[in-house]
């Protein structure tokens, strides 16, 4: 004869059961496909940004049970930044990541993150990227795109042919390519160049014949690029942080099951840590190398930077009024906390 104690346990046993065979189960059984998705960026494989891409295809064919193949296609193989956003919002192309500053011609609101001299280091820009100023922005993406992280690119720097930029008069007279952005554009004529509006794809040929005296990228970028090669002068005026923004196919995500969606999510933020850590390990050491190979590396001091931000406050005070105060002041207002807690 069963005792009540005992048929208890064994009512508890029967609901339970389903609940541990379920926890049991394989990854397998979650809903994910056989899929292969193409992955495009412009710079090259050996770069910070080609070692995130392969990171986040690593992490994303090891949660998918291999069944997720991420294709890395780098060098602008597919297209400049701009041919591979349409592609992206038209579905021919799976990922990417770029600068979202890049975004402004579909929506003027991504031009703040182009605004000059906004941050100081690395610490102020992953707070604002980190925190509701970043998540909002990933919500306002435009038509076609979803955003997944922000990866790191880093510092942009100044380099030419002609001479040292150490003050903001060494600009005058300079013909620099510029991104396909008019906020860059308009900096570097408010310093004085010649500003050129440029794919990247197409820019070291452009400095190798001179059709342009200089350029300006992270350091990184200089160096895995060989713009060493054909470029003497690289200035540390450290005058815009890029971050890279990683971003699906609209048509893509919405092809994918909820467990697909959270594979590429999660291994676009995993890859996230890695990534910063190792683009800014990276700066360091291509800084030393273009050193070696001769390039004349000109650190800009403090003081000359301010001078740089004031004289392009005008273009700032323009650009803060079309992307939106109250956007800018966020950025602000995150920035501040970290300059706070120090």
């Amino acid at each position: 004869m069963t005792t009540p104690l005992a048929r208890r346990r064994l009512l508890c046993g029967l609901i339970a059961a389903p609940a541990l065979l379920w926890a049991a189960l394989p990854a397998q059984a979650a809903d994910i496909k056989e899929r292969t998705l193409r992955f495009s960026f412009v710079q090259p494989k050996e770069s910070h940004m080609g070692y995130g891409a392969q990171k986040f295809a690593e992490l994303v064919a090891q949660k998918s049970g291999n069944k997720m193949q991420v294709k890395l296609f780098p060098n602008g193989t597919l297209g400049g930044d701009l041919q591979t956003v349409s592609a992206l919002q038209g579905g021919t192309i799976d990922l990417t990541t770029l600068p979202p500053g890049l975004l402004v011609g579909l929506k003027k609101e991504f031009g703040a993150f182009d605004l000059p001299f906004l941050f100081n280091d690395f610490a102020e820009a992953d707070a604002v990227l980190d925190g509701p100023v970043g998540k909002r922005f990933m919500e306002q993406l435009p038509n076609g795109l979803v955003g997944l992280a922000y990866w790191d690119h880093g510092f942009r720097n100044v380099s030419n042919n002609r001479h040292p930029i150490a003050k903001a008069e060494d600009f005058s007279g300079l013909k620099l390519r510029a991104l396909q952005a008019p906020l860059m554009l308009d900096t570097f004529k408010a310093l004085g160049a010649n500003a050129v509006p440029m794919a990247f794809t197409e820019l070291y040929a452009a400095l190798e014949s001179r059709a342009v005296d200089g350029q300006d990228n992270p350091i990184v970028a200089f160096a895995t690029n060989r713009f060493d090669e054909v470029q003497k002068h690289l200035s540390t005026t450290r005058h815009v942080y890029n971050p890279l923004i990683v971003m699906a196919s609209r048509k893509a995500w919405d092809s994918l099951s909820a467990d697909e969606k959270k594979v590429l999510a999660d291994a676009a933020a995993e890859a996230r840590v890695d990534q910063r850590r190792v683009s800014r390990e990276m700066e360091a050491t291509a800084l030393a190398e273009v050193k070696k190979k001769g390039v004349v590396v000109t650190e800009v001091t403090p003081a000359e930077r301010a001078r740089m931000r004031d004289k392009v406050q005008p273009v700032t005070d323009k650009y803060v009024k079309e992307i939106g105060e109250e956007l800018v002041a966020s950025f602000h207002a995150e920035i501040e906390k970290v300059r706070t807690a120090r």
